[in-house]
């Protein structure tokens, strides 16, 4: 076999076959990858390979329609059936010789994420593993092919039987969806799918089943093309076993084999058929979510709304990992095209809702999550495209689980009324994940904060408070409520009614606004704060270090001791302890006004010090038996009626009023939006609210390349241009040396 598999590989290259076969491959991939990675910046090599199917198709059968159809016509077949190797190890080594030219301008692509390593970074294991699924997924093109290839002694015939096989089995995916995803029919054309298992690979994952798919597919096509040799090689006597019936059962156990190789490989747990390759684990589920549905008892349907076999890749394999963690969860598949009308059982206005969205549905009530929310976008404003930068089924899918099987709702209120700046749809919407409701608040209409609320959001009022609501705001705190409140510098008039609402926490807002003297802790102007990030559950979300916190006022504590407690100024029996969140260095300094840019240089009359602009206050109160009853679960002591009990009221309070803006939190890469869902996330734990599971939005591995055009263009033109050339130049020069000879 050794010699065979020798003999053959150099014999594509004492020709042009091997040296084209090369050059071509090696160009046209190389264009795809400059184009959608160097050009796009993009280090996605995965993502781009899935156009080797196409190549693959093209190429592989010009490689191997010579490998047993110019033996035959040339007749120098008999040679080797008569040498002293078996049929299949001489079919074994023509294979080998194929697979071992196939894997040069795969070796090739190898370079590439070397080079976007130079420029950026790259996820290796994920490219890599992609490469591999390219090999196999060319293995077992060859196979088809060299099978083909055996079928007849016209090389011409052979081409064109490996293109009709190789079309077929590119379409079979086309086919499928044609129809539909509940028959018989389409469950064997996925059985033919083998284009479908390349990428899984390519996808971001390594599928075992996958790879076990493309193996069976290798052997079995070896395993065909023998038969076919054999067959043609001997002749049987009709007194003896006809071997067309010998073929018959040989060729029904082998696929009896594979069958059930393949089954078993599908029976394996769905956390042992694949392997998550993406730097943040798209395709895995979070311990969060894991520890959240063992706790769950209520059955849950999801459907989602499209034909499995044509819904979002992603989503199908997140929703086939909570099927295999929870028996209460099962998963349905709904085709708008079958039953129009199925959205409609759960919404009035089905205009807005896309396909790939899901329903999710409990005994008490159900929810719909809207394709649309299920990735995030970023937007390039100097082109004002948008590209997806994240996945977040995980996160919808818990929230809508949680929704569905709570037994009441929490709100979270922002107050009216002031001129306060609205929260934005990306805040709203990220509370909403929290399980809860987020409404609006006007104390004007209400003679109390209503008892549902978990917190109440008070966002840089631009008018003071009357002493009116703020009576109302200090009596839901006293009763153990907790508030967000951000400052605003723009305010106008008087502000003493907010101003003594932070006094109830013993916490002054100073005037003017502070200014950092070191620029490792602000954002071109000394006005845009990048302050230091203190360590509380409020920030642990924050893990690039990063908070945006424009135009801030100094805040000071109660607390001159600087022992984290405020020092009895706020009455007997009455404790509050600080944490300072977010605090800009010792360089900073504090002006009363900022109009334009030359009010940001320091003078030298300017305190240097450390100022406070966010910091954390949970004030401690003794209350009756009465009050502890009334807190509803919100005191930190024993609710239970006990005299001695206490209450706690939690305010996180910011001083820039532009940290809830979306463009600030864009900034940092969505470290506000953190800031704000952590400090309502701990309200809702001290409640009997906190069942809901917040999974943050999965960044994708689609990381940015810095690379000049210039630079751009010299790679691509040596990778897809003159290496081309210089391998057809190597197989000239080759064949006109033998020529010579």
């Amino acid at each position: 076999m050794k010699a065979i598999l020798k003999r053959d590989f150099f014999s594509y290259f004492h020709t042009f076959t091997g040296w084209i076969f090369i050059a071509v491959f090696t160009a046209l991939l190389s264009f795809m990858i400059g184009a959608n990675n160097l050009m796009s910046l993009s280090s996605n090599l995965a993502g781009t390979l899935q156009v080797a199917e196409i190549i693959c198709l093209v190429l592989v059968p010009i490689l191997c329609m010579r490998s047993f159809a110019a033996e035959q016509r040339q007749k120098t077949d008999q040679l080797l059936f008569t040498s002293p190797v078996s049929i299949g190890q001489v079919v074994l080594g023509k294979f080998l010789a194929m697979t071992a030219v196939f894997a040069i301008p795969t070796a090739i692509v190898c370079i590439w994420p070397l080079i976007f390593r130079k420029f950026g970074s790259a996820n290796y294991l994920k490219s890599y593993i992609a490469i591999l699924g390219m090999l196999l997924f060319g293995m077992a093109c060859i196979a088809i092919c060299e099978f083909a290839s055996s079928l007849t002694e016209n090389t011409v015939i052979a081409a064109v039987l490996s293109y009709a096989f190789l079309f077929i089995g590119y379409l079979i995916p086309s086919m499928e969806n044609l129809m539909g995803s509940s028959n018989f029919i389409s469950k064997i054309l996925e059985c033919l799918n083998f284009f479908g298992r390349y990428e899984d690979f390519i996808g971001g994952t390594f599928s075992i089943t996958a790879l076990v798919y493309l193996l069976s597919v290798i052997a079995l096509f070896l395993f065909l093309t023998t038969q076919v040799i054999q067959k043609r090689r001997w002749t049987v006597s009709k007194k003896t076993l006809s071997f067309s019936a010998f073929s018959g059962i040989g060729i029904a156990a082998v696929l009896a084999i594979a069958v059930v190789i393949n089954l078993a490989a599908s029976a394996l747990p769905n956390s042992l058929q694949s392997v998550d390759l993406t730097s943040s684990k798209i395709y895995s589920l979070t311990d969060e979510t894991k520890q959240y549905l063992a706790t769950l008892d209520d059955d849950i349907t999801i459907y989602v709304l499209a034909p499995k076999d044509d819904a979002d890749s992603t989503l199908v394999k997140t929703l086939d990992r909570y099927q295999a963690l929870s028996d209460h969860i099962t998963v349905k598949y709904v085709d708008p095209a079958e039953d129009p009308t199925f959205i409609q059982k759960y919404t009035d206005d089905a205009s807005n809702i896309y396909e790939n969205s899901l329903v999710v549905e409990s005994s008490q009530r159900s929810t719909i999550v809207n394709y649309s929310d299920i990735y995030e976008y970023s937007t390039d404003y100097t082109t004002y495209s948008q590209t997806v930068s994240g996945y977040d089924g995980e996160g919808q899918i818990d929230s809508a689980i949680a929704y569905v099987t709570s037994e009441s709702m929490p709100t979270v209120y922002t107050l009216t009324g002031h001129n306060e700046t609205s929260l934005s749809t990306t805040f709203t919407d990220s509370l909403k994940k929290l399980n809860v409701n987020v409404e609006d608040l006007d104390l004007m209409q209400n003679d109390s904060v209503p008892d549902d609320a978990a917190a109440v959001i008070v966002n840089a009022p631009a008018t003071d408070l009357s002493s009116d609501d703020v009576a109302k705001l200090e009596a839901y705190a006293e009763n153990g409520g907790d508030l967000v409140l951000v400052t605003n510098y723009e305010a106008t008039g008087d502000m003493s009614g907010y101003q003594s609402l932070l006094n109830w926490y013993g916490v002054t807002l100073g005037q003017g606004v502070v200014l950092e003297g070191n620029n490792s802790n602000y954002y071109r102007y000394s006005a845009y704060l990048l302050p230091n990030v203190g360590s509380d559950t409020v920030t642990s979300g924050v893990t690039n270090g990063y908070v945006f916190a424009p135009f801030s006022q100094p805040l000071t504590e109660d607390d001159a001791n600087g022992d984290g407690a405020s020092d009895g100024t706020l009455g007997e029996g009455t404790t509050v302890t600080y944490t300072d969140l977010l605090t800009t260095s010792d360089q900073a300094y504090v002006h009363s006004s900022v109009e334009s840019e030359s009010d940001l240089a320091a003078a030298s009359g300017d305190v240097m010090s450390t100022y406070i602009v966010g910091l954390k206050a949970v004030k401690t109160m003794e209350a009756s038996g009465d009050a502890s009853g009334e807190a509803s679960g919100n005191a930190s002591g024993d609710a239970s009626g006990n005299a001695s009990s206490s209450i706690s009221s939690t305010a996180v309070i910011f001083s820039s009023e532009y940290i809830f803006h979306d463009t600030s939190n864009e900034m940092v890469s969505g470290s506000n939006l953190t800031l704000l869902t952590e400090a309502v996330s701990q309200s809702l734990e001290k409640t009997d609210h906190s069942s809901a599971v917040s999974v943050p939005v999965k960044e994708l591995d689609d990381t940015s390349l810095t690379i000049s055009s210039s630079t751009t263009g010299m790679i691509i033109t040596m990778t897809a241009i003159v290496l081309p050339i210089i391998l057809i130049g190597i197989g000239i020069a080759m064949w006109l040396s033998r020529r010579k000879k």
